[in-house]
C-alpha cells in the first residue's frame, strides 16, 4: 500500500477531528438538553410533544401554526434566543398544511426536523425544499427523535444529500403537475364544473340532468366536453383529476 502523503494525513486527521467535535458536542446536548422550538398543526398533538421533550431536559419553546397564511408571534415568555433545533409536526395531507409548514420553516431560522404521517414522496421534498434537514415518519419513537434532534443541533446533516435531491426532484415535479391540472380544470365553463362537480359525488348521468333541468343527451355532450378538456379518456378519469385537487386543496372546490 502506498504510503499516506502528509496532506493526506493532514486532511484525515481534520475530518477526524470534527467528527470528534461533533460527537462531543451531540454528547453535551443529549446530556444538557437543547432548546427546541416546536411547531404542529395540532396544538394537543404538538403540546404532548412538547411535555415529552421537556422531561427528556430540553428547554422547549412553541411556535403558532400559521392561520390563512399568517405566522403569529411565537408563544412563550420570550427570553429565549436562537434555538439549536425545531421540530415541526404536520400530517401535510393538504396543500394548505404544506403551505403552513414551509412558511414556518422559512421565517423562523434554525435547524428543522420534520415528523409527518405523509409517505415518503412530494410532501417531504416540500419540506426539504423550505429548509428542513430530515424528514421522520410519524410513528418514530420519542428516543430515536430525541437522538435525531441532537444529532441535527450539534450541526449534522440529518439526510444524505442524494435522497434529499431525489425527495425535492419529486416535489418539483408534482408542483408542474400540479399546475398543469389546475389549468385544465380553469378551461371548464361553470355548468361544466357544475356537472363535473355532481359526477364526483356519485350522481349519474339522468339524475345530472334532472337536477339541471336539462336532458340527458345535452349532459353527456358536456362530460365529452369536460373529457377533452382535462385530457382524459373516462369519467373515472375526470372524477379522479377533481379528487387530486381536491386532495391538496383546502378550499375543497374547483380553482376559480
Amino acid at each position: 500500500m502506498a504510503e499516506m502523503t502528509g496532506t493526506g494525513r493532514a486532511t484525515t486527521s481534520g475530518h477526524a477531528a470534527q467528527r470528534a467535535r461533533a460527537g462531543a458536542w451531540q454528547r453535551s446536548l443529549s446530556r444538557r438538553g437543547s432548546t427546541v422550538v416546536v411547531a404542529g398543526e395540532q396544538s394537543l398533538v404538538a403540546d404532548a410533544v412538547r411535555a415529552a421533550l421537556t422531561t427528556r431536559g430540553h428547554a422547549v419553546r412553541p411556535v403558532n401554526w400559521p392561520v390563512n397564511g399568517v405566522l403569529a408571534a411565537p408563544r412563550g415568555d420570550g427570553t429565549g434566543g436562537p434555538a439549536d433545533v425545531g421540530l415541526l409536526i404536520s400530517d401535510l395531507d393538504r396543500w394548505s398544511r404544506v403551505c403552513a409548514a414551509d412558511l414556518v420553516l422559512r421565517r423562523i431560522e434554525t435547524r428543522w426536523v420534520v415528523i409527518t404521517t405523509a409517505p415518503r414522496g412530494a410532501a417531504w421534498g416540500a419540506v426539504l425544499d423550505a429548509g428542513a434537514l430530515t424528514v421522520l415518519p410519524a410513528a418514530t419513537g420519542l428516543d430515536e427523535t430525541n437522538r435525531v434532534l441532537a444529532a441535527v443541533a450539534s450541526g449534522q446533516a440529518g439526510m444524505a444529500p442524494a435522497e434529499r435531491a431525489a425527495l425535492r426532484r419529486i416535489w418539483s415535479e408534482a408542483q408542474q403537475e400540479r399546475q398543469v391540472v389546475r389549468e385544465r380544470l380553469r378551461s371548464l365553463t361553470p355548468r361544466e364544473r357544475e356537472v363535473l362537480r355532481m359526477l364526483y359525488s356519485g350522481r349519474p348521468v339522468t339524475v345530472i340532468a334532472e337536477r339541471l333541468g336539462i336532458s340527458p343527451a345535452t349532459v353527456r355532450s358536456q362530460v365529452k366536453s369536460v373529457l377533452r378538456k382535462l385530457e382524459v379518456n373516462t369519467q373515472l378519469g375526470a372524477v379522479a383529476t377533481l379528487g387530486r385537487m381536491l386532495r391538496v386543496d383546502v378550499e375543497g372546490s374547483l380553482p376559480a
